[in-house]
């Protein structure tokens, strides 16, 4: 078993979200400290952050492979953009331009 991934406290949906991501691709994997939050201020934080562990060690390069292209998805849709038909600024969450409804190119 290796460790694939160290979220931090606040990414403990998107963990449960890539474990079942990766599960649908047929890696088995175990997300672990998903519930030591509750314990922040008796054990060290950073003993509460959840990982995610793959369970077959011949797998764990797939998994990596698989969790670098969704991190990096991840990555790209949360960066601001600007507009190329009026050039507004837009946050990354936003897929259209709210001034002139052109959509985002990606």
């Amino acid at each position: 078993m290796k460790k694939l991934h160290i979220f931090s406290l606040w990414d403990r949906p998107l963990a449960a979200m890539f474990k079942e991501l990766l599960n649908n691709e047929g890696v088995d994997c175990l997300l672990r400290n998903e519930q030591l939050f509750s314990a922040l201020g008796e054990i060290p934080f950073t003993e509460c952050y959840p990982e995610l562990w793959v369970i077959d060690d011949e797998v764990y390069p797939r998994a990596k492979t698989l969790l670098g292209h969704w991190l990096a998805k991840q990555d790209l849709a949360s960066a601001n953009w600007i507009c190329p038909v009026c050039k507004e600024q837009l946050e990354g969450q936003f897929d259209a331009c709210w001034s002139c409804g052109s959509p985002r190119n990606k």
